[in-house]
């Protein structure tokens, strides 16, 4: 074949017609491969935002049953006490782990409807609180805890706000997270940040702006602007 090649011979304007054809097509497949790379990067995301979208409602539901059956419970209260107050009371029985969680989630949950500050409820957290009990003489038994979304918790992504790791959900708990339910904690969300921790702006492709909770206007500041 290429002896023939060889003895085929073209005239520099059939030449130049086949460079072009060439460069054309090649050109053609680089935008075909550009176009389907970034259609499937969309998708991801907005697959995402779909699993996200569905980790607030089923959060949201399960508020709302706890505060239908417990209407006495003094949220504002919970929410004005410092950590060490906190941890106090739910050692002593004053405050139920139950109370605390759900209404640190209740108030997560309004805050991100206004600021953008969530990536995902980490819906494990409900049956990790079914069972807290056992964990009584930790630490930080019964607090809630959100993590940042660069922290590794099995069966989700780990994304740092980078399209590529999308879909890659971690094999498991990185050693924070371990430390942290081994002390009675319950990490029950994961908070936005700038893409790949690289920004004093809180703002990615996948989950999008964070807003500065006493002024929209301005950024919550990075790398931990969805932990403001």
């Amino acid at each position: 074949m290429e002896e023939f090649l060889q003895t085929v011979s073209v005239d520099k304007r059939t030449a130049s017609l086949l460079t072009t054809a060439a460069c054309g097509l090649g050109a053609l497949l680089v935008l075909v491969r550009s176009v389907s790379s970034r259609r499937a990067a969309k998708e991801k995301i907005q697959r995402a935002r779909t699993r996200r979208t569905e980790s607030l409602h089923r959060a949201e539901q399960a508020v709302l049953r706890y505060r239908q059956s417990h209407p006495s419970t003094d949220s504002a209260l919970i929410l004005s006490l410092s950590l060490s107050e906190l941890t106090k009371r739910l050692q002593e029985d004053s405050l139920s782990p139950e109370e605390v969680f759900y209404s640190y989630m209740e108030k997560t949950l309004n805050v991100h409807k206004k600021l953008n500050c969530c990536t995902e409820i980490l819906l494990e957290s409900l049956d990790q609180l079914k069972t807290i009990g056992s964990k009584k003489k930790g630490l930080l038994y019964g607090v809630p805890i959100s993590i940042k979304d660069n922290i590794a918790y099995k069966d989700h992504d780990c994304t740092c706000g980078v399209v590529i790791n999308l879909e890659q959900p971690a094999q498991g708990d990185s050693v924070i997270v371990k430390v942290l339910k081994k002390q009675g904690a319950i990490p029950f969300v994961k908070t936005n940040l700038p893409q790949a921790l690289l920004s004093y702006d809180c703002s990615n492709p996948i989950y999008g702006q964070t807003l500065n909770p006493r002024n929209p206007q301005k950024t919550s500041g990075g790398s931990s602007g969805g932990e403001g």
